[in-house]
């Protein structure tokens, strides 16, 4: 269903002070049993879902397409996808350039589909056809990317499996194709960046960021861990807070992402001890910016420097002085990548 609907509440009185005061987007899921059966697509749906955004004047706008329903179980899935999209989740995002944890909302589950069917078409017509489509999988809502009519059903299976075929065969060119572009030529006395390099790029990242955001990396070990475990949102904020203090952050980050740092004295405790242990880590704050800058310019071309090249590109950027063998240790005993740059004199060649 698409469209926009307001829903202005009889006694605004009724609304939560508690829920009001909470930070962040108000949304509900509201399902309603129709009066008629709506008819869609050859078929009846008794029931309607559909999330609503607390706005301005205490008003409920509709934030999001409307989804039908046949059964009360369906009512009861839809509702559960839906509320799974406005909730926040706590990610871990990644470029070549610079990483950072934060905050999603809106996540989109997508499935691609190949099908064939036999069915009516416009005027009346029966053939074979063969679809690629698209479904968001939290409102089922499908859109077509291909459609062919055909003569038979060997020739909508054939087509079907042919589209098939070619997305699998495209989708690794696309995963790809950002980290492909990414990474310059090797200059003489340089090697290439491997497979294995770039797996190990990987692990090394994640390694940087954990230095940065240790109490959220344990939240995300514990759901690698065990992926059915429950947290809830009040710890996941509570690491997060933590961790952007411990860097240096301010506790409030209404600005920054609409977080708001409750009236819990174990938490502002923990906060004041995150402030102090930051103005207490002293050279510790610096290494760990190396660390980080290594894991996300190696692939920018810092891999295809010496160890003395990398230590003045850390002392221009940081304002710090390193040295060749500082450089070695946060490269390769922290971060396990090997450089490129092939070490001794140059070849008489040159």
């Amino acid at each position: 269903m698409e469209g926009l609907s307001t829903i202005v509440p009889g006694n605004p009185a009724e609304v939560s002070d508690e829920f009001l005061k909470d930070s962040g987007d108000k949304v509900v899921i509201l399902h309603a049993k129709l009066e008629r059966p709506h008819q869609q697509a050859g078929q009846e749906f008794l029931y309607l879902v559909a999330p609503f955004k607390l706005v301005k004047g205490l008003q409920w706008e509709q934030a999001g397409a409307g989804v039908f329903c046949q059964t009360e179980a369906e009512v009861k899935e839809t509702c559960d996808n839906l509320m799974a999209r406005f909730k926040r989740t706590l990610v871990v995002t990644q470029c070549a350039g610079g990483g950072s944890v934060g905050w999603a909302t809106l996540v989109r589950r997508y499935c691609v589909e190949w099908v064939y069917f036999y069915g009516d078409m416009p005027g009346g017509k029966k053939s074979w056809v063969a679809v690629m489509r698209e479904t968001d999988q939290d409102t089922l809502e499908t859109k077509t990317i291909r459609q062919k009519e055909t003569d038979s059903e060997g020739e909508a299976r054939y087509w079907a499996g042919k589209w098939r075929e070619e997305y699998v065969k495209k989708t690794p060119d696309y995963l790809n194709s950002g980290n492909l572009s990414l990474t310059p030529p090797p200059p003489a006395r340089c090697n290439e960046l491997t497979a294995a390099d770039r797996q190990d790029l990987g692990n090394a990242k994640l390694k940087a960021l954990q230095k940065q955001w240790p109490q959220c990396f344990k939240i995300f070990e514990r759901r690698k861990a065990n992926p059915g475990v429950k947290i809830a949102d009040r710890e996941m904020e509570d690491a997060y807070l933590l961790d952007r203090v411990r860097a240096g952050g301010e506790p409030a980050l209404k600005a920054a992402a609409g977080d708001k740092v409750r009236a819990d004295m174990q938490l502002i405790a923990s906060l004041n001890k995150a402030g102090q242990n930051y103005a207490k880590r002293g050279k510790s704050k610096i290494i760990d910016a190396a660390i980080f800058l290594i894991a996300f310019k190696w692939e920018l071309g810092w891999c295809y420097l010496s160890d003395e090249e990398l230590a003045q590109r850390l002392g221009e950027v940081l304002e710090t002085k390193f040295t060749a063998g500082q450089v070695k240790q946060f490269r390769y005993r922290t971060l396990g990548l090997v450089g490129k740059h092939q070490p001794g004199p140059a070849p008489k060649s040159e």
